[in-house]
């Protein structure tokens, strides 16, 4: 349930309940004081007729007043009516206090009414009946107009929730939207709340939040660009004397100290055009050429050269349109990496269906490095057993420049698995499984 109907069906409540605990308390101080006035009433008209009563006149005769009603010692006189909705409870208490004057409402049954009696001093008590209908009646008029009010105030309440909780929630919706767009990168965008309340201070948080956010997510990119050229630069100015360096080394004769300085000026040379590699994906400035091409024989002859022992699972055809130097590129390094920092027996399994190609060793994996593993010197450590650390962020920015992914899990060994877009597909074979190539 949304925030909007929440507090909609909250104030429609609290609004009822309001009206409903107000029209119960208007009710109830309504009928006790058209009870209260009925007893008076009646009180009044018992004195009345009590002074005017008159017991034992010439004849024996009684008087009695009209709409009253006499018990005397020899029976009743006067409204019957009276004697036979008179309440037991009235009689007992007007018997027990001579002269005190009581009162007692009846007010279930067709004919609500209220009694009043008193004991009279001589003998014989008298009692009178006030009427209660017209009261009952009024009442029950208010009842019907204190529901219908109950009612209204409920559903304007309802509606004024509504209205209100729109109004929060269309406010709340903009800041959720603020966050969306700063999340999405748009790190100019502000709300520019007005007023004071809480919401407001709310966004006026996210504005500063998004200021903060923009200024430092700017100065990374400034750090990460001045970063950049940097390394880019130096690998540019390295180029040059290492070229020298490789070039003046093949002159050099067979002995160990000069064959350990052709490795080393040729690694170095490697290492400077994989930075360049590197500075060049990251700064996107690759693209594809792509050409029609059969890639399980690129597959084949790349792991007959690089790793001649992996066990290869190829379809018998799949031709795609890519680009073969950098898929060649990309499945030289995965090789590469898995014979540095793997273990026998290995696998490569090249997938027509899915589009992908998985790369296996049964080493100890990524495991700490799996999160960073394609990140740019990641590899460079003791743990893995050195290297440049290049080689699977190169793998990583090629697939992207081919429109593919490289994803890298751990599963018995480091798995390495490149995914080239359905697109660049063309229809399959059945599959064949080549073991030991080489």
């Amino acid at each position: 349930m949304s925030l909007r109907v929440r507090l909609a069906l909250a104030i429609a409540i609290i609004s009822a309940l309001v009206a409903g605990g107000i029209s119960v308390a208007v009710y109830q101080r309504s009928t006790t004081d058209r009870v209260d006035r009925a007893r008076e009433t009646a009180a009044r008209q018992v004195r009345t007729a009590a002074s005017i009563v008159r017991l034992r006149l010439p004849g024996g005769a009684t008087v009695t007043p009209s709409g009253s009603y006499v018990v005397t010692s020899t029976g009743g006189v006067g409204d019957t009516s009276i004697a036979a909705g008179l309440p037991p409870i009235l009689q007992a208490r007007v018997e027990n206090a001579p002269g005190r004057v009581f009162s007692e409402p009846v007010l279930t049954g067709s004919d609500p009414a209220i009694y009043a009696g008193t004991q009279l001093a001589s003998a014989g008590a008298v009692y009178v009946r006030q009427s209660f209908v017209a009261d009952q009646q009024e009442l029950g008029a208010l009842q019907d107009a204190l529901i219908r009010l109950t009612a209204a105030a409920s559903v304007i309440g309802a509606i004024l929730g509504v209205l209100v909780a729109s109004a929060l929630s269309r406010r709340l919706r903009r800041s959720a939207t603020l966050a969306r767009r700063l999340a999405a990168g748009d790190l100019d965008a502000r709300l520019h709340p007005r007023g004071r309340d809480e919401i407001a201070q709310l966004g006026r948080a996210l504005d500063d939040m998004a200021e903060a956010l923009g200024t430092t997510i700017r100065e990374l990119d400034e750090t990460a660009e001045r970063e950049r050229r940097f390394s880019a630069d130096v690998a540019h100015e390295l180029r040059t004397p290492i070229t020298g360096l490789v070039a003046a080394s093949s002159l050099l004769d067979d002995t160990p100290e000069a064959v350990m300085v052709k490795e080393r000026a040729g690694a170095l040379a490697h290492l400077v055009e994989d930075l360049l590699e590197v500075m060049r994906l990251d700064a996107g400035a690759e693209t594809a050429m792509t050409d029609q091409f059969d890639f399980v024989r690129l597959v084949g002859d790349v792991t007959r050269d690089c790793l001649p022992e992996a066990e290869v699972t190829l379809p018998v055809t799949l031709r795609v349109q890519s680009d073969p130097r950098r898929l060649e590129r990309i499945i030289v390094n995965l090789l590469e990496n898995a014979r540095r920092y793997g273990e026998a027996p290995f696998a490569v399994v090249l997938d027509a269906d899915t589009m992908s190609l998985t790369i296996r060793d049964s080493g100890r994996g990524f495991g700490a490095f799996l999160d960073r593993a394609a990140d740019r010197f990641a590899m460079a450590a003791v743990a893995r057993g050195g290297g440049s650390g290049l080689g699977l962020a190169i793998a990583e920015g090629q697939a992207r420049v081919l429109g593919g992914t490289l994803e890298l899990h751990d599963d018995g060994g480091a798995v390495a698995t490149l995914r080239l877009p359905p697109e660049s597909r063309v229809p399959v074979g059945a599959s064949i499984v080549v073991g030991g190539t080489g």
